[in-house]
């Protein structure tokens, strides 16, 4: 079933954004991200979950899937990409549900839990830190360099939802002993993710349905943004910075916004009344409708895997183009004018193929009666379709669990 993908599991950056990796329903690939040229092809291991790269070492981190026979999703697996070949492997009593890569370390998440490896070995995990995460499993894990140190150790900073607070904790050195403890009040009674953006240093926050976004200081929890996204419920994927003042937002499956960090635009009359509530916020600029990077019936078989978990960005911080990796099965690199507050795409590539005379798996799975196709507009609608191949539908339970960049949203429908 070589190079035939039927389900993208998992799309993730390397911590310096130049590769990603895809998790697929029988392996993993690796891109570089500059050109979306393909690096590595792992086609042999079954369903895969997830999966971080070690770049330097061209080794792979990954976890497979619960019905995976050799790999499910309760081992974590260390594989070397070049000779494709396991160096390691490891078992817990829990399902894995996060996988990140922070410096040499390798954070797993665990519903309530995290625990932390040391990955100074390449062919081994060390334990150095178990870390309870009492009420969410969405968080943010993020590394900075410690200036007030004369070793200048790694500072590990984590934040995490707790209560009505958002928990910033700080960890220094190759033990985690935690240095610094920050609770910042949320404004909003429910945080439907985290992200970290290292240039403003501010963990930017979506309220439920992302109406509204807040952007609060790493350091010391000041609110420093308030952007407003829109009125119908959606779900931010993915957060980068992009030509040093703007920042980018991506929306599940539908838009890509860009905001004016720089600007002093406020409310206009029509939104005094919001903005009594809320405060000054900031309107996008450029708003991209994803279905204006792709031409009719471009992405359809993936449409499942896009309508779930949309789009990862990385945004160049001095220019102005923007990667947008996409769960429809395309990379994109788009030129932002903003100067006109427009967009245009320079680069589509292919990044995912389903090969039907190649994959017996998806054959039998659909003459299981198994809704490869299912889906909905868009994961807050009732409706759904269904395509018509399919023998049955399949219905998402009340509560929908994605997991996206290490992250885990619980989203109702």
């Amino acid at each position: 079933m070589a190079d035939s993908i039927y389900k993208i599991n998992r799309l993730e950056f390397n911590n310096s954004y130049s590769q990603f990796c895809l998790s697929y329903n029988n392996g993993i690939k690796t891109f570089n991200t500059e050109d979306f040229k393909q690096i590595y092809s792992c086609d042999t291991l079954g369903a895969i979950s997830m999966s971080v790269l070690i770049q330097e070492l061209n080794i792979a981190i990954f976890v497979g899937t619960e019905n995976n026979e050799l790999y499910n999703n309760k081992k974590v697996c260390l594989y070397d990409l070049v000779n494709q070949k396991l160096i390691y492997s490891t078992s817990f009593l829990n399902e894995i549900i996060s996988l990140k890569k922070i410096d040499k370390f390798l954070i797993i998440g665990f519903p309530g839990e995290l625990k932390i490896f040391s990955l100074e070995k390449s062919d081994n995990l060390i334990p150095v830190k178990e870390i309870s995460l009492p009420e969410s499993d969405i968080y943010e894990i993020w590394e900075k360099k410690s200036d007030n140190n004369i070793l200048s150790l790694t500072e590990i900073d984590l934040a995490y939802f707790f209560q009505k607070e958002i928990c910033i904790n700080s960890f220094i050195g190759n033990d985690w002993s935690n240095s610094k403890k920050l609770d910042v009040k949320n404004p909003i009674e429910k945080g439907q993710n985290l992200f970290y953006v290292k240039k403003i240093n501010q963990i930017i926050i979506p309220d439920e349905t992302a109406r509204y976004i807040y952007g609060f200081d790493a350091d010391n929890g000041k609110q420093m943004l308030l952007l407003y996204r829109g009125e119908h419920p959606g779900i931010i994927t993915s957060v980068v910075l992009l030509n040093k003042n703007y920042l980018a937002l991506n929306n599940i499956n539908r838009k890509i916004y860009i905001y004016d960090l720089s600007s002093s635009q406020g409310v206009g009359m029509l939104d005094k009344f919001y903005s009594y509530f809320y405060g000054n916020y900031l309107k996008p600029i450029i708003k991209i409708p994803h279905k204006k990077l792709v031409n009719n019936k471009e992405g359809d078989f993936y449409e499942s895997d896009f309508i779930k978990k949309g789009a990862l960005l990385f945004g160049e911080e001095d220019g102005i183009n923007l990667k947008v990796i996409s769960y429809n099965g395309f990379a994109f690199q788009i030129k932002i004018g903003f100067l006109k507050n427009d967009f245009e795409v320079i680069k589509k590539e292919k990044i995912a193929e389903y090969k039907e005379e190649l994959d017996k798996d998806y054959e039998a799975a659909k003459n299981k009666g198994e809704n490869i196709y299912s889906s909905y507009n868009s994961i807050f609608d009732k409706a759904q379709r269904c395509h018509p191949t399919s023998k049955r539908p399949t219905t998402y339970p009340s509560h929908t669990v994605l997991r996206q960049m290490g992250h885990i949203l619980f989203v109702g429908n």
